[in-house]
């Protein structure tokens, strides 16, 4: 997620930080359980809505919006697929004005999108092992 704070610890905590999902447990109390739940929550927005652009930049390639999914997820999408269906989607992304982003010098540019005005997305992206809830 672009330009997060830094994590301050409660007066209950001894310290935060962030960590990867998996890495998270074991945690206090029930949030280990809240967590997952935020986590099953997250994943199944992200096949119905354009949740997934909050976590990128506001001008982002295809393959930094796909590294969402699949961080999500928890699985590696074929980028072609994932390209079809995410330019396919009415109102997922809008090309972003300018130049597009440049590569380490091998290909083309990658071309940058921001945020469409979609608030879900017909048809859904759905987890290549079937949808989510």
């Amino acid at each position: 997620v672009p330009h997060l704070p830094e994590p301050r610890a409660g007066t209950d905590a001894a310290r935060a930080l962030r960590l990867p999902y998996a890495e998270a447990g074991p945690l206090a109390f029930d949030h280990d359980r809240i967590l997952a739940d935020a986590h099953r929550h997250v994943g199944a927005l992200l096949e119905t809505t354009p949740a997934a652009t909050a976590f990128c930049p506001p001008a982002f390639t295809l393959g930094e919006l796909r590294r969402v999914y699949e961080a999500v997820w928890g699985t590696a999408l074929d980028p072609a697929n994932f390209r079809r269906k995410v330019l396919g989607t009415p109102g997922f992304t809008v090309p972003a004005p300018g130049p597009a982003r440049l590569t380490g010098g091998r290909g083309k540019p990658a071309a940058l999108y921001r945020a469409g005005p979609a608030a879900r997305l017909h048809p859904p992206l759905t987890h290549p092992e079937g949808p989510r809830s």
